[in-house]
């Protein structure tokens, strides 16, 4: 019988095979996830926000066309009497449909109404954003 023999310091300078990840490389992992994370959820809030400031100038746009549009369909009324037509019920809407909803309509020229031109103001309230001084206004002018 053969008995070979290895001297134990033949092994000793070999390192061992590292398996698995260490405590600190998953901690880094999980910083880095969780960071990523954060920035997702922030992205999603400021995008609620800019959706909803888009909502609601889109329905002071749609009202402003609306106003516009009931003008035309009753021109004649509208320039004889040099007014805007139903402005109640305009106002009604803004004012459900918009936080602080209000909205004004106006012949530009109010002595002589005949050239048609009306403009309409719609504001709201809007403290969502940061960048907003808690009122938007869009005005709008035509010729009826």
């Amino acid at each position: 019988m053969i008995n070979y023999r290895f001297p134990i310091s033949a092994y000793a300078h070999r390192p061992l095979r590292q398996r698995g990840l260490t405590l600190v490389e998953v901690l880094v992992a999980v910083l880095v996830l969780s960071i990523g994370l954060l920035g997702l959820a922030a992205l999603q809030g400021t995008s609620l926000q800019s959706s909803q400031a888009a909502y609601f100038r889109t329905q002071a746009i749609n009202a402003a066309y609306e106003i516009a549009d009931f003008t035309r369909a009753n021109q004649a009324w509208a320039l004889e009497h040099c007014l805007i037509p139903d402005m109640d019920t305009a106002k009604e809407t803004v004012g459900s449909q918009l936080p602080g909803g209000q909205v004004s309509a106006r012949f530009a020229n109010e002595v002589n109404c005949s050239d048609g031109k009306i403009i309409i103001e719609v504001s709201w309230q809007e403290e969502r954003l940061q960048d907003a001084d808690g009122e938007e206004k869009i005005v709008f002018e035509t010729r009826i």
